[in-house]
């Protein structure tokens, strides 16, 4: 997923990992956003929850992954 920083407008990626973290994280304590650092200037970006789910379309909640097993 790229991602352009809203302070230095520099582009940088987050992996798929990251994004499914990123996922689980706004899942498991209920955030309404996820909060990406910039690896240039350090600010923080905020990712809406859409837009990681867009990015990672095969990921689904983890207490789903637990039913179907």
């Amino acid at each position: 997923m790229q991602i352009r920083c809203y302070n230095c407008h520099k582009p940088y990626a987050l992996g798929r990992e990251a994004i499914r973290e990123a996922l689980d994280l706004i899942h498991k304590e209920g955030l309404s956003h996820f909060d990406a650092p910039c690896p240039h200037c350090r600010r923080v970006n905020r990712i809406a929850p859409d837009a990681l789910k867009r990015a990672a379309p095969d990921w689904k909640k983890p207490d789903q992954e637990t039913m179907n097993e």
